[in-house]
Parts: structure tokens; sequence; C-alpha cells
């Protein structure tokens, strides 16, 4: 069951590159401030959607 494992970073990663575009846009910022934004925030979601992967796991044993 690989792919449910790569389901939460990928959600985590969609959820925080979305987010930080977002919080760029409202706040007005221009080119490298929303890269940094964006990876920023991409990042974290992939790896806390990760970590969310390993608590479920760990509940439902």
């Amino acid at each position: 069951m690989k792919a449910n494992r790569l389901i939460g970073p990928a959600c985590g990663f969609l959820g925080g590159t979305t987010f930080g575009s977002g919080l760029a846009f409202l706040l007005g910022w221009m080119s490298y401030p929303v890269i940094a934004s964006v990876s920023f925030f991409g990042l974290s979601g992939a790896v806390l959607g990760a970590l969310a992967v390993k608590i479920v796991r760990k509940q439902a044993d």
C-alpha cells in the first residue's frame, strides 16, 4: 500500500503551497518572497502530511 503512504505528503504539499500563495497574494508580495513563502509552506505541509500518516497508522494498529 505505497500509494496510501504518499497521499499524506501529497495533500500536505498541495495545501501548503495553496496556503503560501494565498498568503503572499493577500500581503501583496512580489517574486522572491512569493517563491520563499510557497516553498516554505509546501515543504512544511508535506512534512506534516507525512507525520499525520504515521500517527494515523500507529492508531490503526
